[in-house]
């Protein structure tokens, strides 16, 4: 059976899974991300995800750390003004509105917003610049067995692999954490979400508006 050697494994091929692989191979780690599900990295192809991330400035720093935040940098839309509007009232109007903007917090703007299938895109060719990085998609984690100071984990083509470190990034009902017996606490808010991506004539400005 082939064995794996790595400093880092990481489950989850997502945002928070590709940002993780490009931030320890960029401060010379070894790291290895697995997902079931080949990355979508083109808008119009099927399953893109068009969805947006909010990052802020700390998260910023951390792409630019990980040597991502230049090929992203272009089509970034800043966030200069929180605008959040009380529409909590028997009726559905906004009854107020609130303006927090970025000055107040000693920052040009907030943070910045990026498509998800651009981040994708960016990501995925970040790792395969990077030595000592490594995409392996369409396979999965089917057993983790931790050690003192390393884990074995199994893959779905029968390999193993052995880390250091085991990073779950594999979501909500993420199968590391199931594995290794973490709990999670969880409840309801009673609310549903309609996410819809729209064009509009006039600009934005740089104000994100919530509405509560």
């Amino acid at each position: 059976m082939e064995r794996i050697e790595t400093d880092i494994l990481i489950a989850g091929g997502g945002i928070a899974g590709l940002t993780a692989a490009a931030a320890f191979a960029s401060v010379g780690f070894r790291a290895i991300c697995v997902d079931p599900v080949p990355p979508v990295t083109e808008r119009d192809a099927a399953g893109s995800d068009l969805r947006s991330t909010a990052f802020l400035m700390p998260s910023v720093r951390l792409l630019e750390r990980a040597g991502l935040w230049e090929a992203l940098a272009a089509e970034a839309a800043p966030l200069r003004v929180m605008r959040i509007a009380d529409a909590g009232g028997p009726e559905p109007v906004i009854r107020e509105t609130a303006d927090f903007e970025a000055g107040e917090v000693g920052e040009p703007v907030f943070g910045y917003n990026l498509p998800n299938w651009l981040l994708r895109r960016e990501m995925v060719a970040r790792l395969e610049d990077l030595e000592g990085a490594e995409l392996r998609a369409g396979l999965r984690l089917t057993d983790v067995t931790p050690r003192t100071r390393e884990i074995i984990a199994r893959l779905s083509d029968g390999r193993q692999v052995r880390a250091a470190l085991l990073v779950a990034a594999d979501g909500r009902d993420s199968f590391v954490r199931e594995t290794l017996g973490i709990g999670a606490r969880r409840w309801s808010y009673g609310q549903k979400a309609l996410v819809f991506t729209v064009a509009h004539e006039l600009p934005h400005e740089g104000v994100s508006t919530e509405i509560h």
